[in-house]
């Protein structure tokens, strides 16, 4: 494989960073406002990328970028859940529905699994059908998206501490927001911080 030049080998990580951070590739434009560049000169850029390998482009489509195997690099095979039981290991096998090659730098050696999005709670950020990746730790900070267990029945949701209580909002303002006093919030359960959203665009609107 060609080697990068200092500024491609900072594109295809900002494109890399972007794909991981929101679930879908950058268009041309946001790739040059992000460096202050002219759309003419991202687009060659990331021309450069395609030529020696890195990137892939679905014509026709303003968000039809794709990283390609070898611009991945070392991936690792990450739990996908269709639920999480009350009582169970978070990881039990009986949870895991399949696994999920991720490239390494985006889970970072940190203890991650993914997660199926059935609800709708969390739209526009999150929808239905998305797949969440999720980090595992007890604590949040305050606004962060967490999957929480709440009456055996995981949620995900945004948390908040109030009065000593818990508040888990979802950003869809149709759904009233769960609140719980200090001796309910006990009973809840934090499974770990929301960190990636990746979602399948075929069938849905393209930009």
């Amino acid at each position: 494989m060609k080697p990068l030049t200092e500024r491609q080998q900072r594109v295809l990580t900002f494109v890399e960073e972007f794909c991981a951070r929101q679930g879908y590739p950058p268009t041309v434009r946001e790739v040059a406002g992000a460096f202050g560049i002219q759309p003419r000169a991202a687009v060659d850029h990331l021309a450069a990328l395609r030529r020696k390998g890195y990137l892939h482009r679905e014509p026709g489509l303003s968000r039809g970028l794709t990283l390609t195997p070898r611009s991945l690099g070392p991936v690792v095979e990450v739990p996908v859940l269709g639920r999480i039981a009350a009582g169970q290991p978070l990881l039990a096998a009986e949870n895991v529905e399949e696994t999920l090659p991720l490239p390494r730098s985006w889970v970072r050696g940190d203890e991650v699994f993914l997660l199926k999005v059935t609800g709708q709670s969390m739209a526009p950020v999150i929808l239905p059908g998305d797949l969440v990746m999720v980090r595992v730790q007890q604590r949040v900070a305050r606004g962060d998206i967490a999957v929480a267990l709440v009456h055996e029945e995981a949620t995900l949701k945004r948390v908040y501490e109030e009065a000593g209580g818990l508040v888990l909002k979802g950003d869809n303002p149709s759904f009233t927001p769960l609140r719980f006093s200090p001796e309910e919030a006990q009973e809840v359960q934090i499974l770990g911080k929301v960190v990636g959203v990746y979602r399948n665009l075929e069938g849905r609107m393209r930009g």
